[in-house]
């Protein structure tokens, strides 16, 4: 793969709660990061978007475990389970600290389990460890 065709990535919150999707952008803000961030409500809604052939996919997503409709758990599995989805990254957003929760986030292919609030030095951190992406963070001048 040649450098000079690689495009930032796109990051993808699946997310119900409008507080936390605030506070997720504002994380997204504070750690300096101008990513383009796409939204979707539910897991059936990121599933419908994830699954269409013509869709740009997102270099990395945030996913949060408790939606109604579908579970990010099902999200996830069928991620990992569809051969274009798979090598995605995907982070586990979460209030639970329950080590059943974490175990199965890992086992069904998450790479990462956070739980909410999202601060920008952990946003930075996930985002930069994440091989093969370009992220597009400034700096103050």
């Amino acid at each position: 793969m040649e450098l000079s065709n690689l495009k930032p990535a796109k990051l993808m919150l699946v997310e119900d709660s409008e507080g936390d999707v605030y506070i997720f952008r504002r994380a997204i803000g504070d750690a300096k990061i101008l990513n383009e961030v796409v939204v979707f409500k539910d897991g059936q809604q990121a599933l419908d978007y994830l699954k269409d052939e013509s869709s740009t996919l997102p270099g990395i997503v945030f996913l949060d475990i408790n939606m109604p409709m579908v579970s990010g758990f099902e999200v996830l599995k069928e991620m990992k389970a569809n051969a274009r989805l798979s090598r995605i990254p995907v982070v586990m957003l979460t209030i639970s600290q329950e080590e059943e929760d974490i175990i199965r986030s890992y086992d069904y292919g998450a790479v990462s389990f956070i739980t909410k609030t999202v601060r920008p030095e952990n946003l930075l951190d996930i985002v930069s460890a994440s091989p093969g992406l370009q992220f597009v963070v400034y700096e103050n001048a």
